[in-house]
This record gives C-alpha cells, structure tokens and sequence, in this order.
C-alpha cells in the first residue's frame, strides 16, 4: 500500500455528554469528542489520494467543549488592499467548559484568538462542581461571532479581536434560550429557540426581536433551526406570462388590416389584482379624454410643460392643458409602488427652512394676500402652497377637494413632492434644483420593472421542537408556511434540523433521520411539507449529523464509534472511519499477523485494528466493552485468544473471532495490572507489587502467587528463564524447574535504573539481545547467554532529558538495530544501536506517550499514541532523508492564545473599572477633604502603614517559634475573647439552677403572691423554690426539672453533670455522652466514681472520638493509659506517625516482633512517595540494610560527588561490589561512548 494514503490520526468518538457536529463549507466534518475536536476532510471526487487534504485531525481542548461553529469564509479566497488574492484560514470556533470562546485554525490545529466575556468576577468557580452556564454561539454572515448567555450578548470582532458586550434584549424570564443560529444572508439577522417553544427573529442592529413565532406550542423547547434562501423567486414568472401574451395579442391587431375596428378586449394582470384605471386601454382609445390621437404623442412628451399649472389636488374645470393619459399612468404607477413595497418609506416633515428654500414668502397682511391675488387672477391659487401652509396656524386638519380631512403636515408633505415633480414655473429655485426627469417609459416596462423590483427571494428559517413538530417560517415576512408532526414519543431526547437543498430537509429523530420534501403551491402561494420518500438512511444509532448543502452529502456521528458520510439518494456510506478514545495504554501485534493489532483503551474498552484494510475512506475497527480500563495485552500461543489486563486487577481471556469474552479470573487484588505475559497453559501478571500465575485450563482456580519475588514490577519469559524487573529498578533472572511453574531459581541480579522497571523487550530478529528501560534517563541494551546463565551489556544509551521517564520499548520487525522508546515527558525517540554515538531521531508531543510500534508494511510511518491523541501516523521518511534530529507533530493547542480586549470605549482611551472609578472618587475626597479633617486622614494612614507585612504572617504560622508581642497584637480579637471564655468558664459559672435563679431575679414578687395565697397545689405547680424548702423528694424533683432544662437548652457548662453527680445518675450521663460523641475530660475525671472498668471504656471511647476529630496524639495517649499499647502502636501507624509509633514499639514490644518491620518499611514508603531519598538510606543503614539504602541512593536524578562518595562506602561496608557492577558517575563526567 503506497504510504500516501495513510490518515494522520484515527479520530476519537463523539461526547455522548455534549454531542456537537457542523460541517464545513468545503465538504468536511467538524465534531466534539471527549475533550478534543476532530475534523475529517472531505473525501477526494477527483480519485487523486493527498494525506495533506484528505485525513482525519484531532485537535486537544484539555475541557469539555459546549459548543462548536465553523466559519462561513472557512477557505474561501478574499482580495486584499493591494489587488492580491488572500485564502482565508479554516477557522472554527468553540465555546469551552470555563465559559470562553475560543477560535482555533484548522490547519495548525491551535488557538490562535478568544475572549472571556462570559466569565464574570461573581462567578468565579469551579467548572467541575458548580452547574454550567448555558452560552450559545454562531458564526455571523461577516465573519464575526455572536455569542449569547441568560444575560449578556457578546458580538466579537475577529479581525480587530475585540468584543462588545451589552445587556441582552431577550427577557431571561420569559425565555429560556436554548437555541441560536445566525442568518448566513443577513449579517444583523438571527434567529432564537426557547424552553417555551417560540420563535424569535431578532435583528442585531436594532437590538430587538422583529418576530416573535410561538405555532410549535408551549408543550417542548426549540432544538435546532436552520436558515435557508430559496434560489428562485416565488411570483415572478406566473405574473409576467400573461402580461406578454396580451402585449402579444395587440401588436397583431395592430399590424393587421383592419387595424381600426374596435380593438379587443383583454383581462389584464392587474385587473385580477383588482387595480384601479385597468378599464382603459390607452393605445386604442380615440379621443377618450378630448384629446385625438394623432397629437397623443406630441402631449405625451410636452406633459410636463402643460401641467406646469396643476400644483394641487383639486381638479381643473377644462382638459385643455391636462393631459389625463399621464395622470392615470402617474397615479397606477403611486399605487402599484405603495402596493408593493416590502416597508413603508420613512414619514418626512416639511419644515420652514424646505419653505424659505423654495422661495415661498408669506404675506404680511390679509391686503398684501388680497392684492397678489388680484394681480394672478388668471391662475388659480386655490389648494397652492401658499394658501395651504398659511391658511391655519396650528396643526388641524385640512380638507382637500372635498376628501376627508387630512393632517396638515400630510398634505404639505404631498403638494412640495408634486411641486418638485412638474416643476412649477412659479418658483424658480425649485425648477433649478429639480433634477432633470428621466424619459417615460411605456406601461409595459413599467409593469415588469415594478414587479420585479418588488420580488425578493423567500429566506426561511426551520425548526424543531423536542416533540418532533417541524416548523418552517417566512424570515422576511414572519409568517407561518409548512407544518409536520412526527408521531414519535421521543421527548427530550437530542434533535436537529439540517436543509439539503430547496426542496428538501433532513432531521434527526430518535436516533434515526427523517426526510421531508418542500413544495412551493401558486394557487394558495404557500408552502406543503411532506415526507420525502426517495431519501433514505439505513444507520438507527445516529448521535448527531451534519448535512453538507454543496453535495447533498450527510456526515453521520453513530453510537457504534463511527464516522461515515452517506449519500441519502442511494442510502450508502460513501466513507467509514472507526474510532479509537484518547489515551490507547497497551497496543500489541499478532505475532502470526502482523497486519492484525490489539489495542487496550481507556474508555473501558478492547479494540481490534486490521492495518491492511486501511484506506482514505475507510478505517474498520471492531471494539468490545470489557467494564474496565485496559492497561496490558497479550496474544495466546496459537494467535486465536487474547488475554488483558485492567485497571481493576481483572484478567480475562477475549476470544478475537467471535469478539467475545471467553474467561475472566479471580481478582487477585483490585489494583492496576501493569504486566501480563502467556507462556504455554499460563498467564503470569503483576498488580500491587506481587507476581501471580493463572492456569488457563483451570478458569475457576485462583491466582498463585509466588511470594519470594520481592517487589515485581515487569515481567519477561523466554523458554524456562523468567526476566523480573523490580521497583528498586533491579533485573532479576530467575529459572523454572520443569514441570514445576511455581517453583523459581535465582540465578543472578544486577541494578541498572535508579527507579522501578517499565519495559522488557527482547529482539525479533536477534533472539538474545533485549532491552530493559523504566522510570529513568537511561535505556540499556543487553545479549542474554543461555548457557551461561548470564548476560552482557551492549549499549547504554542515555535521554537529554534529566527527568525522563521511558513507558515502553519497540524493536523493529524488519531493521535489527532500531528501537523505538516512549517517553512519559511527550517524545518518540528512535534510537540505532550501529550508531549509538548519534543522537536519536526525537518526535515532539503536548502530552505523555504510553505506547506505539511500526507500521507492518512500511516502518517509515511510526503508531503512536498517548494521553490526548488516540492513535497517530507520522512519517519519518523526509525526516529520515534529510537527517533531521527533531520531528514536531503537535504542541499545545492553547499555548500562544491572543485573548481579546473589550472595545474601546471612546476614542483611544480605554474603559474605567467599577474599582478604578471608586478609586478615583476616594482620591478626590481626600484631596479636598477641610482642615479638621487631616488629622483623621494621617491617623488612618498610620495605621494603614503599621499593617503587618506577608512575611511577618507567614512568621507567625511557624509552629516551632515562640510567640512575641507582634504575634499576639496581630490575633483576631474575636478569638481571643472566645479563648479567655473557654479558658475561664468555669469561673463565670455562678449557678447550676438557672430556673430558680430565673425566679429569684425576674418573678420575685409574682411568685410571692402566688405563696401569700396558701394554695399548697398551686404553689408546687407554679413556685419550683418551694421546693428547696420542702422534703428530699421534692429537692429530686426540682434537680429533675432543672436538668431536663438545661439538656433543651443545650447548655455545655458543667451544670448538667454536676446535677447527674447530685442525683447519683453519673453513668447514664456519661453513656449518653459516650453515644453522642460528646465526652471531654470533665467526663473522663467523675468516670472512676462508678468503677474501673467504666472508666477504661469511657477512655476508649474519647479516644476514637479524638480520632475523629483528628487530635491521633491524644488519642493514642489515652490508649496507651488503659494498657492498649499495640492499638495504641496501630494508630499512630495508620496515621503515619512513624517515628512515634516505632519508639513506643522499641519500648514495649519485643525487639524480633514484626510490627517494627512493618512500621519501617511503611516510613520507608513514605520517604520514598515524597522524594526524601536521603532520609530513606539513612534509615536502611541504621537498620542495616546496605543493599536497599544503596538503591535509594541510586534515585537521586543529580548525583554529586557527594553522594557518590557513600555510595561507594555503603557497597564497601555492605560487600556489594560483585552485585552493582555499575558506579554512579557525576554529572558532567559521563563518558561519551554512553551518552547519546
């Protein structure tokens, strides 16, 4: 297979949390997976293959991606200032987790520019925890992007990258949004869906809805809308075909002989419309008007001078000097464009300073208008401009012609238009600013130049409720035109609505797509909606779709981890892509197949990938759900089963024919399994540090464990011989004896990494040598001698990182000497073993690799996968060529961001915060704050000054140093005052019998008349201080009724045991407390007076209740007072409290028990998790253990002449010269022939 046609990435499956797709312009595929962006390009028409063009793209977003646009000038070519032609970039835009928009470029697959307009100071959170705020966006048809949430509206400028953001119009009270789509026609226009299923058309320029649609009904909110303008106008040709057939039928009776009979009658366009002056025929009619027809022409181009008179509406007495052809085509043509126009023109005043610019004065008295009346008495003046502006001072109607009256600024406004229009010859300077009119044209033009003018395409705009009802409206008319209903119960479930042409519209319906056919009736000039039979589409799990209006092409998101395009007219999948999650952890291939690749994922999943049936429009991989991460793979000896591991220590067995699960095995512990290996009958693995074997014709039968290997981390079999890597980074070789697997021989044992062992790989081709790598810069590469039961180092190739961290080893299946390594810092290093001297071929990533191989068929192309890409195909054949060291396949997405500034506010001065102008107005204030005032103002600056510094806080945080004078000036003084009362409460405490005290102070002398009464009843019912003058009994009682009040009160004093004390009723006390976990050493000192034993379980018991509240040292002090030494021992340990827990172990447990085993090598854990290595091999040479303080001496990534130094004394003191081969060489005196 030529290597051309190899996709550069496998894309990921869509989120099923936020499923979001959009195709783009130019035939390709947008979508949103888990925290990534995939884009799948359009498929080649020309059969010419370009990996550059045609592949798939994952793009990293680190979050969640809400919300996801492409661009409407995505690769469309633009002219600049110059002449020049530009490309414009393929750009999307997104709305991310943390509420920012963000627009990335496809083709670097990087944000380049965004804003955080929607996060505001009061909602700083927590993405993960608080719920999210909903915010919309789309594309505008000029490029710029709206975005809306419940409160504002950003609109954000994408070639100044600025935004303006501004109170929404919408009432987030009444509508709830829940969709947005801009009209991609008109750039101020977009439309808006709603919880309450409505409708709203909205215009950006006006800031306010122009149709508010509600035919969808209250019952389920708006999912998707779509905008789509018709190609055809609507209208037209139905009213120009008659037109010209009348035209037609006169010019024949025209030209023939007996052209001066009477003229045929024709029913003309506009009488059917009703229109007024149709009933002349003004090209036949002879002397209709008084005018013969012989001079109709010569009237016809002198109208303009005849009606040079005629200003006003009134009509004239004579038809001399009128020509009414003119005004009847004058007047149809006003009606005909009133008629038809879509807005009414903008109503326009007259005003004085129009008048004074036409030259009209008004008369100074009645005789001055009586005189110039008499001069002109031979015109007509009345209904002229001057009569009517002059003849009523205020603004009442005027009749005109006997009409109805009308407003007088109405009839001004008509008689200046007129006045302009025929020029009147008695005001000059409007005959010199008229403009000189355009020769009449003929009826006929006129007729077509209106109608056509007047027509505009239908823009429409469809929708979809969660009910399945589709809607489509008129956009320029806001009226309804088709309606369907869908008889699903599918509510609630994810919806959308998508044109493929004209006629036709595509949505998505309870997983399943649904076609409807668009008809447009003449009659009833109104739109049918039907459901279109010739479309089909055979998918059923559809997440989401995407419909693309340049091929009638639908691309096709399906629960199955597919991407497909289909073509609706055949039903056919024109491209298959399968889907791989990010981060594949374990990847092997068939050892009798090459071709045939197992891939264990993190989505709780196992996936098959047949490389050879790999093509541009196809990637068939065949997935299995197995419940649970999958960390290591292995093929069985006959190729025919493949046993995994997880991340919960589950180890199964798939059968790869059937792709089902055959086996899975007892859990030996529910920890990762990062080591599996199927040699024979057995399965060996490795989970929680311990090796454990599972025979495969026993499925039922637990793990054995081998105990005697100490701390495993990698396994390797070969034959008889097991390789063990350990977490000490030790490679142990064991030997099994035949027909024993569970009985191991050491053989021998060498360290060769600082920290645990990651890989164990051996050569294809050269059977004996293998390489050995881990949690380390170093990468050796060994020859295993059988015989000998030795082996020899070859190669020790060494990372230029100091910090790397190799996660797996690659041989090559065709090249013995080439190795592959991925490394946990983002690299793909291609190391030669001829040429170990060179550095390696190193290739760049964003994120940590786990694992990958060579392509079968062509090891110029390398599999790669990590932690946010599934799985990648790079080519390293230029690189290879060229002999380039460095290969840079993707970076950080959201590393070179350019966020947007908020739009200036005037000017080039920027806007003022909230707290800047409070800033400004304080300043003010002082600065003309009176005399008497300056002295407050240096006091409070004093004490501004006097105010602790951060280090002097930080000082006092320290737990070791004593507490001084600033220390305490600086406490709170509400906790001081809570501090001296808890300190000194028990001096406050003046009574225990807060009731009869409450008599004594505040009911003396009602109580006192209640005695003076001599009532024995009453006076026990009412008076408790009776009863500390009556009879033990009665003392009881009165202890009772105040007890039982201050347990209501919950009073924490030691009133309440003091009474219990009084009454003899210590232990039910003191055991209620024990039950609410309420004790305290008040309790702890009365507790003996019942017995000894009472008091051991009272100690126990406040000692958990210390554990609780997390005070372990005085816990453990009261274990350790009633004899529980080893809980005692136990709690500190749990807690860590190492060094605690191992002095009370050395003083009261023997010296061979092994709790002081157990207690050193979990502080020894811990030493080890924090880095504190030091610390660690001074423990193990203390307790004598040389070897394991030599290793943790080894950790150390820097290692100074210093530590060099011990550790050369710990292998002379220890004897392990013959085991550590290898001596720790100081930074800087690396020989060369081991650094690469």
């Amino acid at each position: 297979m030529n290597a051309s046609i190899i996709h550069q990435s496998v894309p990921t499956p869509v989120c099923k949390q936020t499923p979001v797709s959009v195709a783009t312009p130019d035939g390709g595929l947008l979508y949103t997976g888990f925290k990534c962006i995939n884009y799948v390009a359009a498929p080649p028409t020309d059969g010419k293959h370009d990996i550059a063009g045609c592949g798939v793209k994952t793009m990293s977003t680190r979050i969640t991606v809400n919300a996801l646009d492409v661009s409407p000038l995505w690769g469309k070519i633009k002219n600049k200032s110059d002449g020049s032609l530009e490309k414009h970039g393929k750009h999307f835009a997104t709305v991310a987790e943390d509420l920012s928009v963000q627009v990335w470029d496809c083709e670097v697959g990087e944000v380049i520019i965004g804003h955080k307009a929607h996060q505001h100071q009061h909602e700083a959170r927590d993405v993960r925890v608080q719920p999210l705020i909903n915010v919309m966006l789309s594309y505008m048809a000029n490029g710029n992007i709206l975005s809306i949430d419940a409160s504002d509206l950003v609109i954000y400028c994408i070639a100044s990258n600025s935004y303006c953001r501004r109170p929404t119009f919408v009432s987030p009270r009444n509508h709830q949004l829940t969709a947005l789509r801009c009209s991609p026609y008109d750039e101020n226009l977009f439309a808006l869906g709603t919880a309450a299923g409505t409708v709203l058309i909205c215009d950006l320029l006006k800031m306010s809805i122009v149709y508010k649609l509600s035919s969808h009904g209250p019952s389920a909110s708006i999912c998707s809308l779509a905008w789509r303008e018709m190609s055809t106008i609507h209208g037209a040709i139905e009213e120009k075909k008659p037109e010209h057939d009348a035209d037609k039928k006169i010019e024949q009776w025209r030209n023939s002989a007996n052209a001066a009979s009477k003229a045929p009658l024709l029913k003309s366009k506009a009488t059917e419309a009703d229109e007024p002056f149709d009933i002349y025929n003004f090209d036949h009619l002879e002397s209709e008007f008084g005018a013969p027809a012989k001079v109709r022409s010569q009237r016809h181009s002198k109208s303009s001078d005849d009606v040079g008179d005629f200003v006003g509406l009134e009509k004239p007495t004579s038809n001399v000097n009128l020509d009414f052809m003119e005004a009847c085509e004058n007047m149809k043509a006003d009606l005909r464009a009133q008629r038809t126009q879509t807005q009414a023109p903008p109503q326009m005043e007259v005003t004085l300073q129009d008048c004074q610019q036409s030259d009209v004065q008004c008369p100074r008295s009645d005789s001055e208008s009586h005189n110039s009346q008499k001069q002109e008495h031979s015109e007509s003046t009345e209904g002229s401009l001057e009569l009517l502006q002059y003849s009523s001072s205020s603004d009442d109607a005027v009749i005109v012609d006997g009409e109805a009256p009308k407003p007088k600024r109405e009839v001004l406004h008509h008689i200046y238009h007129q006045a302009e229009v025929h020029d009147a010859p008695e005001s000059p300077q409007l005959k010199a600013a008229a403009q000189p009119a355009p020769v009449a044209a003929s009826t006929d033009s006129l007729d077509k130049f209106s109608t056509i003018s007047s027509k505009k395409p239908d823009m429409l705009l469809v929708s979809i409720n969660a009910n399945d009802v589709v809607q489509v409206w008129n956009a320029n008319t806001g009226g309804h035109c088709a309606k369907n209903y869908n008889k699903s119960n599918a509510t609630g479930k994810d919806k959308q609505v998508h044109w493929l042409s004209d006629q036709s519209i595509v949505c998505l319906s309870r997983q399943q797509l649904v076609f409807y056919m668009l008809e447009y009736d003449c009659k009833t000039h109104r739109y049918k909606i039907q459901k279109d039979q010739k479309l089909k589409c055979v998918a059923q799990d559809i997440l989401t779709m995407s419909a693309n209006t340049a091929n009638q092409h639908i691309w096709l998101n399906l629960a199955s981890r597919r991407v497909c395009s289909m073509n609706p007219r055949t039903g056919q999948f024109i491209t298959l892509y399968g889907c791989l999650p990010l981060g594949v952890r374990a990847i092997a291939e068939c050892p009798d197949d090459m071709n045939k690749i197992a891939l264990g994922c993190s989505d709780k999943r196992l996936a098959l990938f047949d490389i050879s049936k790999l093509s541009t429009h196809c990637i068939q991989i065949d997935s299995l759900s197995v419940n649970s991460a999958v960390y290591a793979l292995c093929w069985s000896p006959d190729c025919l089963e493949l046993a995994y591991g997880t991340h919960d220590g589950i180890v199964g067995i798939l059968n790869v024919e059937r792709m089902k699960v055959k086996t899975t095995f007892r859990v030996l512990h529910k920890r990762e399994v990062y080591s599996l290996v199927w040699q024979d009958n057995y399965i060996y693995f490795i989970a929680d540090r311990e090796l454990g074997i599972y025979d495969v014709t026993q499925p039922n039968k637990a793990a054995t464990v081998l105990r005697n290997l100490t701390r495993p981390s990698y396994i390797c079999v070969r034959g008889s011989f097991l390789f063990v890597g350990t977490e000490d980074g030790f490679l142990q070789l064991y030997e099994r004896q035949p027909g024993a697997e569970q009985s191991m021989t050491a053989l021998r044992q060498i360290t060769l990494l600082a920290r645990y062992v990651t890989d164990i790989a051996f050569n294809p081709l050269q059977r004996q040598q293998f390489a050995v790598a881990g949690h380390d810069k170093l990468l050796h590469v060994l020859e295993f001698k059988p015989q000998e039961r030795n082996w020899n180092k070859l190669h020790t190739f060494t990372c230029s990182d100091a910090k790397a961290s190799i996660t797996s080893l690659k041989w090559s299946n065709l090249q013995s000497h080439l190795l592959l390594s991925f490394h946990i810092e983002g690299k793909v290093c291609l190391w030669n073993t001829q040429q170990p001297q060179q550095p390696p071929l190193t290739i760049t990533y964003h994120c940590p690799m786990w694992c990958g191989l060579f392509l079968p068929y062509d090891e110029n192309i390398i599999l790669c996968s990590g932690k946010s890409l599934s799985l990648e195909f790079v080519n390293i054949r230029q690189a290879l060529a060229n002999n380039d060291k460095t290969i840079c396949c993707k970076i950080d997405a959201l590393l070179k961001v350019k966020w947007a500034n908020k739009t200036l506010v005037s000017g080039a001065t920027a806007g003022v915060s909230a707290a800047q102008k409070k800033r400004q107005r304080r300043n003010e204030r002082k600065a003309h704050a009176p005399s008497n005032e300056q002295p407050a103002l240096k006091l409070q600056q004093q004490n501004t000054n006097e105010e602790p510094t951060v280090e002097s806080l930080l000082a006092t945080l320290s737990l070791g140093g004593k507490s001084n004078v600033n220390q305490l000036q600086m406490e709170c003084q509400k906790c001081k005052e809570s501090q001296a009362l808890q300190d000194n409460f028990l001096a406050h405490s003046r009574t225990c019998l807060c009731l009869t005290q409450r008599e004594l102070n505040k009911q003396a002398l009602d109580k006192l008349a209640i005695v003076l009464t001599e009532d024995a009843a009453q006076i026990d019912k009412s008076v408790l201080m009776s009863k500390l003058f009556s009879t033990k009994v009665m003392a009881k009682e009165l202890i009772a009724a105040e007890l039982t009040n201050l347990k209501q009160s919950n009073n924490k004093d030691i009133a309440p045991l003091c009474l219990s004390v009084a009454t003899f009723k210590v232990r039910e006390e003191i055991e209620q407390h024990i039950e609410n976990k309420t004790l305290n050493e008040w309790h702890l000192s009365v507790a003996p007076a019942v017995s000894y034993v009472f008091w051991q379980k009272v100690c126990k018991a406040y000692a958990a209740q210390l554990e609780q509240q997390g005070f372990i040292l005085h816990a453990a002090t009261y274990l350790m007072a009633i004899d529980l030494q080893a809980d005692a021992i136990n709690l500190l340990l749990k807690h860590e409290y190492f060094r605690e827990a191992l002095a009370y172990a050395r003083i009261h447990l023997p010296a061979t028990d092994a709790m002081i085993k157990t207690i050193i090598n979990k502080w020894l854990e811990q030493l080890e998790k924090t880095g504190n290595f030091a610390a660690a091999a001074l423990i193990c040479v203390l307790d004598n253990e040389m070897l394991r303080g030599y290793s943790y001496l080894r950790k150390f990534r820097n290692c100074t002449p210093e530590i060099a130094d011990l550790m050369e004394q710990i292998k002379r003191i220890g004897q392990l010269g013959a085991l550590f081969d290898d001596n720790c060489v100081p930074k800087g005196e690396q020989p060369l022939e081991e650094a690469a």
